[in-house]
């Protein structure tokens, strides 16, 4: 037989050592598929996020147009700019946004023609309807309007802390009599490219928000009337602004906390003993093990509800499947207590004590926590 089947098994220690370094690799290697989803979680394609057709350019915006205003049909296009200088998240659904907006009205349009703009989202809609600077560049009118609105709008928390929103601001003409079609006015800015964040004021203020592209878009809603309303016929106009939400703020406030815990639930396990005369010095008691539990869960729980306060979600986001890690983790660690007390399973359990709960805590955390981040943030 050969030879190597009769080699001594590696002493204790050894043997020791290596299940140790088994369990370290796999939390590493988890933890660095966790690290690469963290990562692509922050690529985004603005076509994906913005709202309606993305027009970068005066011959894009042609085919728009078209849709809803066929050959025959009369259309003033009125080019629209906007400046924005702060956006306030004020709270899960709520975005206050500050700014102007000006108009380019060319020479001989009809005199009947509305001026201004409304949001259709903002609490008070009319907030742009009549300009408060007017003033002539070549044979343009420029009439500018100041705005400060609060927008209803709805945003995607699922991927909290590492969430992406866009946030629009929609534009109507405020003339619903006539056919009147808003667009981008490009010639007030450099050539288009949604990754210089033209539109935004140099000194915008965001808060914990870090800006990442602006793009103007066009889309239509059905609002359910008859096509003979114009002001109804044509697409709103959009200005998005991506966002994506600073870590760092989360990351202390939430992600931190988390993997406190989870180290004290680990170290919990050095506490357990299989020896009787220890578990007097350790303070091992059933009564112990349920409190210690009872305190991690309500620590858990309290976070847990202020996550989901924040985003105001109804379903669940990637943040709480951290919290749902630690449930687990805690009844797994009072069940394993639980069953060293009573002898249940006690040459599983209490294998040179209490190791194989140790060899395994840290890689099905981080297994768990892997398997949400591909779940949730996995492209």
């Amino acid at each position: 037989m050969p030879r190597f089947l009769h080699a001594p098994l590696p002493p204790d220690g050894l043997r020791h050592g290596l299940l140790w370094a088994v369990s370290l690799g796999l939390s590493l290697l988890f933890t660095a598929g966790i690290v690469v989803e963290w990562h692509g979680a922050g690529r985004h394609d603005v076509a994906d996020t913005v709202v309606g057709t993305v027009v970068t350019r005066e011959r894009e915006v042609d085919p728009v147009v078209a849709q809803y205003f066929p050959d025959g049909h009369p259309v003033v296009r009125i080019p629209t700019g906007v400046m924005l200088n702060s956006i306030e998240f004020v709270n899960a659904y709520n975005v206050k946004v500050a700014g102007y907006l000006w108009q380019r009205r060319i020479p001989g349009l009809p005199d009947d023609v509305g001026h201004g703009v409304i949001f259709p989202e903002a609490e008070e809609q009319r907030a742009a309807a009549k300009p408060t600077t007017v003033f002539k560049v070549f044979n343009y009118t420029i009439e500018s309007y100041a705005f400060n609105v609060t927008l209803r709008q709805t945003f995607d928390y699922r991927n909290y802390p590492l969430d992406h929103q866009d946030v629009w601001l929609r534009m109507r003409s405020a003339d619903v009599q006539n056919p009147i079609q808003l667009v981008p006015d490009f010639l007030g800015y450099p050539a288009w490219r949604p990754g210089r964040l033209q539109g935004l004021d140099p000194s915008f203020v965001l808060g914990d928000w870090q800006p990442d592209y602006t793009a103007f878009s066009m889309l239509h809603r059905d609002s359910g009337l008859s096509a003979n309303i114009a002001g109804f016929r044509g697409a709103d106009l959009y200005f998005n602004l991506g966002v994506d939400r600073n870590l760092a703020g989360p990351l202390i406030g939430r992600i931190v906390p988390v993997l406190l815990l989870a180290l004290l639930l680990f170290l919990s396990l050095f506490v357990i003993t299989t020896d009787p005369d220890r578990r007097t010095i350790s303070g091992f008691t059933a009564f112990a093990i349920i409190g210690f539990a009872v305190s991690t869960v309500l620590v858990v729980a309290v976070n847990d509800n202020a996550a989901r306060t924040e985003t105001g979600s109804t379903g669940i986001a990637y943040i709480e499947c951290w919290y749902f890690a630690l449930y687990l983790l805690t009844l797994l660690v009072a069940l394993n207590a639980t069953l060293l007390i009573t002898g249940g399973l006690r040459r599983l359990v209490g294998w040179r004590e209490n190791l194989l709960p140790k060899l395994l805590f840290w890689p099905l955390f981080t297994g768990v926590m892997y398997v949400a981040a591909l779940g949730f943030l996995g492209h």
